[in-house]
């Protein structure tokens, strides 16, 4: 018994000790950035990790394009995390045209940057941890 409590003490310590931001992996909130095609765009992004998988949604800052409206909510359809690669995908819509976007890149930390796949065209982003 004594072993087995001074075992679990431990876990505890240890647990204790992990920076916060490693044990939360890629959950969290993030601001990105991006740019395809020639045009920037931002995303409030919140995540949730289970293991390998990510869930969450990202909304659409302002665009700057009177054709497309921001504010509008994109439930991720799959997110994956391995290791310090992260992706995601949700769905979205130019006009009367529905895409996939999909992103793939790397976390440091509270940083990640990668590129992005969407309606034929590619592009980069980065991505900040923000407070909640």
């Amino acid at each position: 018994m004594l072993k087995s409590s001074s075992t679990l003490f431990a876990s505890l310590v240890t647990w204790c000790l992990v920076d916060p931001a490693m044990a939360e992996g890629a959950g969290g909130r993030w601001a990105v950035a991006g740019s395809v095609d020639g045009k920037n765009f931002t995303l409030d992004c919140r995540f949730v990790q289970a293991a390998q998988n990510l869930s969450g949604s990202c909304i659409d800052g302002p665009t700057g394009d009177a054709k497309v409206e921001g504010g509008r909510s994109h439930a991720l359809i799959e997110g994956r995390v391995v290791g310090d690669d992260v992706s995601w995908t949700y769905q979205t819509s130019y006009l009367f045209i529905q895409f996939d976007v999909k992103y793939a890149g790397v976390r440091e930390g509270d940083h990640m940057s990668g590129t992005l796949a969407a309606a034929g065209k590619t592009g980069t982003f980065t991505a900040n941890r923000v407070e909640p």
